[in-house]
């Protein structure tokens, strides 16, 4: 097994056509074939099943493009960090939350002071950074689910509640039941997210659904689907702040609170015990300055 027939197998999961596969990474067709049997061949495993009447992998094939992903990150982060010997390279994981909140602050912050060293932000969900740090692509991490590491152990609280179009609610009576949300047009999150299973479990999704389900991968196409009247949804609120101040958003009343979404730093790279503190104190300065700014929807504690 190598690298080149890793990267062809990754990338053909991705886009599941051999001939784009094949310009993407300007091979030939057959040479991408090639290496995806050798694969195979390889591994002693059928990685695509063949007989399926479009492209489909198989269980192993899922498996492995996830390893073959986390491959691809860990070469794109040994060559940053090989090849640019004039500036040192830092990776901060982020969870979707911060992106929106203190994140940009502590990136304009990071760069301020220092300048001499590149920070590369990678903003997702907690699985998504999950992998990341197992293919040791991050330096650090903030996320909603993990341990927290020890040090400047902050974290940051975000209220989540219900929030919706105004025509989502009309003529409810409020504050709305787990009951009644359950008979609206609903937002949800993937199954992978931390906020699932408390939203499924408030409004008992394992029921029969009495109105749309939507579902969104992101918190930021969460919210647009929550501006544009797709449903209410449960959410950290504090990226609604400003639509809810105007009268775009409601923030809706119910009977019921969810609790919220706590971010902590819950990975570091000790290896670089000395850069990596030094942006933990500033993000733990940053957090706590953001959310004295906007404590509507969110605040700061130095942690348990």
């Amino acid at each position: 097994m190598n690298f080149k027939q890793l990267e062809a197998f990754y990338w053909l999961s991705q886009i599941g056509n051999y001939r784009l596969t094949a310009e993407h990474l300007g091979l030939t067709q057959p040479a991408v074939s090639a290496r995806i049997q050798s694969l195979e061949s390889d591994l002693g495993k059928t990685l695509i099943d063949r007989e399926a009447s479009g492209f489909r992998l198989t269980d192993q094939g899922m498996e492995v493009a996830e390893f073959a992903l986390q491959f691809l990150n860990l070469r794109e982060t040994m060559n940053a960090r090989l090849l640019d010997k004039k500036m040192t390279r830092l990776s901060l994981g982020l969870a979707g939350m911060l992106a929106f909140s203190w994140g940009p602050r502590l990136r304009d912050r990071l760069q301020s002071e220092f300048p001499e060293t590149h920070f590369d932000i990678y903003a997702g969900s907690d699985v998504q950074l999950r992998r990341f740090v197992e293919a040791g692509t991050l330096d650090l991490a903030f996320t909603a689910s993990g341990d927290r590491v020890a040090g400047p152990n902050f974290v940051t609280e975000f209220e989540v509640g219900w929030a919706a179009h105004p025509d989502v609610i009309a003529g409810q009576a409020l504050p709305l039941t787990p009951e009644a949300l359950r008979r609206l047009p609903l937002v949800l999150y993937p199954r992978t997210s931390p906020l699932f299973n408390p939203v499924a479990d408030y409004i008992d999704e394992m029921r029969s659904h009495p109105a749309p389900r939507h579902y969104g991968n992101s918190l930021a196409t969460i919210c647009e689907m929550v501006r544009q009247g797709y449903g209410a949804s449960a959410l950290a609120l504090a990226p609604l702040e400003q639509d809810i101040a105007a009268g775009r958003l409601v923030h809706i009343p119910v009977t019921e609170t969810i609790a919220p979404l706590c971010v902590a730093c819950t990975h570091v790279n000790r290896a670089r015990k000395k850069q990596v503190g030094a942006v933990l104190a500033l993000a733990r300065d940053t957090a706590r300055d953001w959310c004295a700014a906007h404590p509507t929807y969110s605040s700061f504690s130095d942690g348990v």
